[in-house]
């Protein structure tokens, strides 16, 4: 009788227990966990950049910031210093920082390179001197009878003359400036230096140079007449002390070295004396003194054409660069 009783007892507790699942709702079935945050943000920066400017005090530089990948959005990205700001002359590092919504960071780093570029403290320049300076150079056109030599003849080449040839290198060299810098070419075939002192007068007047190329006497000497070097030195002193009396600047060349076996070359005791002239007056008139002589010398063949007395295309290209390299030690400021 017990256990009947005790199995009715079971079997009503079951039925209740199912009856009370039954009637309960179904409980909500919980939520997927976030997803992971993606990777932190990563910078990378270029290469750098690189700028040029004639002021000392340096340049205002503009550049892109560097793109982030990654990170949480939104990603920022600063700069320090920033894009539009100065930067002096020199070369200075640039940091920049990406930083995302998680305030998670990265950062890179560049260079931004600022070159002062080279100038002139003087743009205007005259050329003043014979045939060498207007730029004749010496072509053969035949042959004396019995082989007594060569018949030349000399034609003036504007383009290869030392005044243009200058002219392109410095505008080359200081291209802020190219507008501004002037070579005038005041070369006159056959002129004595003797006889140049009023057109050397009026070209001062015409050009108004800052600087004075004087480079003149081959026509003088040739023949080592008594007093011809002495009389071209006297007249070359009083154009250089009237330019230096006006604030401008004298640059005063030596002659070309003599090509030996041409039909005018200039006897040697000749070019020396004078040459040592040119140096003496170049000091006492706190002028700068060009030594074309000895920058032809080692190569004279190749620089001096077959008459023995002009250059060559080649020879002007070389004096050219000697007067070049004197104004660069003189006028040039970086």
């Amino acid at each position: 009788m017990q256990i009947v009783k005790s199995w009715v007892i079971g079997a009503a507790l079951a039925v209740t227990l199912a009856l009370s699942a039954a009637c309960s709702p179904t409980a909500p079935t919980p939520p997927p966990p976030p997803p992971p945050p993606p990777p932190g943000p990563v910078l990378s920066c270029g290469e750098g950049v690189s700028r040029a400017t004639v002021n000392a005090g340096g340049l205002t530089v503009s550049f892109e910031a560097p793109s982030a990948t990654g990170g949480q959005g939104p990603v920022s990205v600063t700069c320090s210093p920033g894009s539009g700001e100065n930067f002096p002359i020199g070369t200075t590092a640039v940091t920049c920082k990406a930083t995302d919504a998680l305030n998670r960071t990265s950062e890179c780093s560049f260079p931004v390179t600022v070159s002062k570029l080279a100038t002139l403290s003087r743009t205007r320049y005259l050329a003043f001197g014979d045939s060498i300076t207007a730029g004749e150079v010496t072509f053969p056109v035949g042959s004396l009878s019995h082989g007594a030599g060569l018949i030349t003849k000399q034609v003036v080449v504007p383009s290869a003359a030392y005044p243009t040839v200058l002219l392109k290198t410095l505008q080359g060299r200081y291209a802020s400036q190219a507008d501004l810098t002037i070579v005038a070419n005041y070369g006159l075939g056959g002129e004595k230096t003797v006889n140049a002192r009023n057109r050397f007068f009026e070209a001062l007047s015409i050009v108004r140079p800052e600087v004075v190329l004087l480079w003149h006497g081959h026509n003088d000497i040739p023949g080592g007449l008594d007093g011809a070097a002495s009389g071209a030195a006297s007249e070359m002193r009083v154009m250089a002390s009237e330019a230096r009396l006006r604030g401008m600047r004298v640059f005063i060349a030596t002659m070309c070295p003599p090509r030996p076996g041409g039909n005018r070359t200039i006897g040697q005791i000749y070019i020396d004396d004078y040459n040592n002239r040119m140096r003496a007056l170049a000091a006492s008139e706190g002028a700068v003194l060009v030594d074309i002589y000895g920058g032809l010398l080692p190569d004279v063949t190749r620089y001096i054409g077959v008459d023995g007395l002009h250059p060559t295309e080649i020879g002007y290209a070389k004096i050219a660069d000697i007067f070049f390299q004197s104004i660069q030690a003189n006028f040039e400021v970086r």
